[in-house]
């Protein structure tokens, strides 16, 4: 399958309602949109396209914590297009992209990323915690020296 990577500054109506439709099942509109991060002129997100239509997004957040300068936030696959390596794509894209400053990336990571987060060299750093009206996650960090 083919698809293309890019990164942008901004995030755009087809974005947010990618990461509403994955991750704020059962929420209200709205829920999908992060103040203060996706209106910060240092966030980037990078996004997946098959053809026109968006499959995949992140978001790469300045939010410092435990030697991991960035966050992965908002993290999505559109699930016709899962399990086709789009995920692992977008996470190393984002390492590479953290590795130029030497700093590492931390998440809160779902309980289904968490193989897929594990496979791209990210460790559990917590015990499993609860987000309301969300379910269970581990905090996981990479760092490119955990990876090596």
């Amino acid at each position: 399958m083919k698809y293309d990577l890019r990164w942008l500054k901004t995030i755009d109506d087809d974005h947010l309602d990618l990461r509403y439709r994955v991750l704020r099942i059962g929420l209200p509109k709205g829920s999908e949109y992060y103040p203060g991060v996706d209106d910060d002129a240092k966030t980037r997100f990078i996004c997946v396209y098959n053809e026109k239509k968006i499959i995949g997004c992140a978001t790469l957040q300045l939010d410092a914590k435990a030697g991991c300068k960035y966050r992965i936030r908002g993290m999505a696959v559109d699930p016709d297009f899962r399990n086709k390596g789009i995920g692992s794509d977008m996470v190393k894209n984002l390492q590479n992209e953290v590795s130029k400053e030497n700093t590492g990336i931390w998440c809160n990571a779902r309980i289904r990323a968490v193989s897929m987060y594990s496979r791209c060299g990210f460790k559990i750093v917590s015990d499993i915690f609860e987000i309301s009206g969300i379910g269970p996650h581990y905090d996981m960090e990479w760092r490119p020296k955990l990876s090596k």
